[in-house]
């Protein structure tokens, strides 16, 4: 049986549209809910959770919930291209490409990754979408990769909007690399997507054999740099919009652009 989160009654679609606002602002700052969802993540891992999902038949490394959260920005804020760090087994850069088709925008998306292995670039090139696709190798916080993204992002169309994607190395010092050298190339309204930020609010030692853990970690990066860069801020409309999800307080938005 269904909940009555709406009265009991079916709304109209201007009322319905409300009443989801609303509950949606209250489910983000429910913090036994929240608590609640970080069990569940964190009791699922055990299984590979993040790891079970597939898109267009290769491994997406994503939540259910960040795919569908993924699907709505690309269809809000249509952007004319995407840039992902950490490429893994290919099927977030199908995800974004074919996300993009569907919303009737011609597919553009850059993925860059320290070692793009042989499974990941076969299920890249017979994909539907390898005509879409650009990968780079090498260190996605590096020069080179930096120029590598303005390029990219400067052959898009004037005044259309772009998505970067930050899922490869959780360190601190790594994900402040990526956010120095590729937000800046970002173009107003685009959005960044900071992956893992969840790591802080899980228990200290969650991950024994991972160099990343409470303080050292995506969380830890966006902060500092939100509050070194006023022309970027966290987006209160995606940044709490999933509940089991890995980018919470981790979506950003480009607000302003200095001269």
């Amino acid at each position: 049986m269904k909940s009555n989160a709406y009265g009991g009654k079916i709304p109209d679609d201007a009322e319905f549209r409300a009443r989801r606002k609303e509950n949606l602002a209250a489910m983000a700052q429910d913090q036994t809910l929240r608590e609640a969802s970080l069990a569940l993540q964190a009791g699922a891992e055990a299984y590979g959770y993040g790891y079970q999902q597939q898109w267009c038949g290769v491994p997406v490394i994503r939540v259910p919930d960040d795919i569908v959260v993924l699907q709505e920005i690309i269809w809000e804020i249509r952007p004319s291209c995407v840039v992902e760090t950490g490429i893994a087994r290919g099927g977030s850069l199908i995800l974004s490409a074919s996300l993009m088709a569907m919303a009737q925008l011609r597919p553009r998306v850059l993925g860059l990754d320290i070692q793009l292995l042989n499974h990941a670039r076969a299920a890249i090139d017979s994909s539907p979408f390898a005509s879409d696709i650009a990968v780079w190798e090498g260190d996605s916080a590096g020069a080179d990769a930096k120029s590598r993204v303005e390029d990219f992002v400067a052959r898009s169309p004037e005044g259309t909007a772009a998505l970067l994607i930050l899922d490869s190395d959780h360190s601190h010092d790594h994900v402040l690399g990526e956010l120095r050298a590729h937000a800046r190339a970002l173009p107003l309204g685009s959005l960044i997507l900071v992956a893992d930020t969840l790591i802080e609010e899980f228990p200290a030692g969650h991950y024994p054999d991972r160099p990343w853990d409470k303080g050292n970690n995506p969380k830890s990066a966006v902060d500092e740099f939100l509050q070194a860069d006023s022309d970027f801020s966290l987006s209160s409309q995606w940044s709490r919009r999933g509940l089991l999800t890995e980018f919470r307080d981790g979506i950003i938005e480009r607000v302003e652009k200095s001269s």
